[in-house]
């Protein structure tokens, strides 16, 4: 595809260049993977992102290993695609035993209903994603760089008593376009699942004969420059923005007449990465586009799919999100793109927006009978046993190798096990006791909904801290008396919000060193972004900022209004002058 095809003038990205040359996604990974380095060369980081995994590196230790003269400590962090969240006990127990063998001895839940790997190694690299793929049936293909990534859906739809039929099904939807869009290459199986073309040698470097890696195709949705930038899809019921739908490229709302799925709403443009101080970056929520019957939502998301991909700037990365597309060519300019693409034309959306944002956590009865699910709180997501605390790791598996539940995901990094039989339900909650697993009890109200990213010190794009953090954070919140505080509180280590601070009622998103931005006023259910509070606050008063605001909340609120909602009607300079009189008193 040329530029001018790209709908952009000027000189296309380094990135596009290296996705253009690569021969299906396969560029130099092979030859890199054959060497004794630590690491890989840059064009192969690129290209990796797509295979699943990022290279990473040690925050920790940078500094001293530089003073020593050592080279950083490498290792790569990979992800799974479960679409809708979805897996199996099986599926469970093998990437337990992967993290254990090849990572660091946990699983990261995501915010995108997956599993993160972390301290993965080079020479455990292929290993890993070979026996993922070959053991489990499961991929990283897709997981992450410039593609369609894993697509994500309220959890519970095929078992919640509120939804009343297959047709509100929606994890199994979010299968099908996951499915449909995944890449075609070969390449991913040519470097790392085909055990009869590679050969691992005695000193643990991979050998790959040369027709593995020198024909290549063209994708023939993705084209052989694929997507300008990552694009994400998420589902959600009307009654359910679990998912925070809106902060996605394509926000898919099941409008639901009598338990049953009259349509799909579909917005576009969402996402809330931007860089600080540069105006020309902004988070943004989608924009509804269209109503359509189900079996519209494939080919309508396809057009959306392929107009970002004919249009979406390719020349500078920071503006390649689809949210900049629309906005540069209006939304009736977008629709009708798409609309020229899918071939006809689609109603006007209705406008709904969902109304609630559920955490599923604890028991409750599914609209199977005699069967039960229950939500397990995770601390940011984070599948470890903690030293005389949470054993998240081990409680976790043998219950699942006991039991056999399937497993849920969910976007808030929490854990549901599903289909557990009515005689089994005291069994499995001795277990969960006994391991100090907490549904929704145990914990107070603040602390279960905290979330959190990874940020250091593994995530290169982190500016300060936020998993390791805002646990702190939380218990002196709690020891000032705010732990019954029913507020969605996020933070993250850097303005990408990976864990959705600025759709929460309250964020913190780190700016520098040491440095948060606070963030009020988004609110409840995720249909409006927060606004910048304070700037640059320090890690030392964090905790003392966020406590003068609850407790403003606590003294001026109206009967029942939420944060987010009472702190966007104040306003920021009113929250000033309320936070200055709470900390005075």
């Amino acid at each position: 595809m040329s530029a001018n095809e790209t709908g952009q003038a000027g000189t296309l990205s380094k990135v596009e260049g290296v996705k253009r040359e690569s021969r299906g996604l396969r560029g130099p990974i092979a030859a890199e993977l054959g060497q004794p380095t630590p690491s890989f060369s840059e064009e192969a980081v690129q290209l990796l992102k797509h295979h699943g995994t990022y290279q990473q590196d040690n925050r920790d230790t940078r500094t001293d290993r530089k003073k020593a003269g050592l080279d950083k400590d490498y290792s790569f962090m990979l992800r799974t695609k479960f679409p809708g969240g979805r897996l199996t006990a099986e599926q469970h127990l093998i990437c337990d035993d992967l993290a254990t063998r090849y990572g660091q001895d946990d699983l990261r839940v995501t915010s995108r209903q997956c599993f993160q790997l972390h301290g993965v190694v080079k020479t455990n690299l292929r290993p890993l994603i070979h026996d993922l793929n070959h053991y489990a049936n499961i991929t990283s293909l897709g997981a992450c760089g410039d593609v369609v990534r894993n697509v994500i859906a309220c959890p519970v739809s095929d078992i919640d008593p509120k939804f009343a039929g297959a047709d509100a099904d929606l994890g199994r939807l979010a299968h099908q376009i996951s499915d449909y869009f995944l890449p075609r290459t070969r390449g991913y199986f040519d470097l790392w699942i085909n055990d009869e073309k590679v050969r691992v040698n005695e000193d643990g470097t991979v050998h790959f004969p040369e027709d593995t890696v020198q024909h290549g195709e063209e994708d023939p949705i993705y084209g052989e420059h694929y997507l300008p930038r990552k694009f994400k899809i998420a589902l959600a019921p009307d009654f359910d923005n679990s998912v925070d739908v809106y902060t996605n490229d394509v926000a898919i709302v099941a409008v639901t007449e009598d338990g049953r799925v009259a349509g799909y709403e579909i917005a576009v443009g969402g996402g809330l990465g931007f860089t600080h101080r540069k105006e020309a970056t902004y988070p943004r929520l989608a924009t509804p586009l269209a109503f359509v019957r189900g079996d519209e939502v494939l080919p309508i998301v396809e057009a959306i799919v392929r107009v970002q991909r004919d249009f979406g700037d390719r020349t500078n990365r920071r503006h390649a999100r689809m949210k900049y597309l629309i906005d540069d060519l209006g939304l009736d300019v977008f629709r009708a793109r798409v609309f020229e693409y899918a071939g006809r034309e689609y109603p006007l959306p209705r406008g709904i927006k969902p109304t609630a944002q559920p955490d599923y956590l604890g028991w409750a009865k599914q609209r199977q009978p005699g069967l039960n699910y229950v939500g397990l709180w995770i601390e940011n997501g984070r599948i470890r046993d903690f030293p005389g605390s949470f054993q998240f790791k081990s409680g976790l598996r043998r219950i699942v190798e006991q039991f056999k539940p399937d497993l849920r995901l969910t976007p808030h990094h929490n854990v549901i096990l599903a289909n557990i039989r009515d005689e089994d339900v005291s069994r499995v909650q001795a277990l969960l006791d006994e391991y100090r697993i907490p549904t929704d009890k145990g914990i107070s109200t603040l602390r279960r909904l905290e979330m959190a990213c990874p940020a250091l010190p593994s995530c290169g794009l982190a500016l300060a801290e936020a998993e390791r953090f805002l646990p702190g954070v939380v218990a002196d919140l709690e020891r000032d008396g705010h732990g019954d505080a029913e507020i969605v509180l996020r933070m993250s280590g850097c303005p990408n919000n990976c864990s959705r601070p600025i759709s929460a009622e309250l964020g913190v998103i780190g700016c520098g060193s040491g440095l948060y931005n606070i963030y009020t006023g988004g609110e409840y259910n995720g249909t409006r972004l927060g606004q910048v509070f304070l700037e640059r606050v320090h890690t030392a008063e964090v905790s003392n900022v966020l406590s003068a605001l609850l407790a403003a909340w606590k003294e001026d609120r109206n009967s029942g209004e939420r944060f987010g909602d009472w702190s966007f009607r104040v306003g920021v300079e009113g929250l000033k002058e309320k936070v200055q009189l709470a900390a005075d008193r």
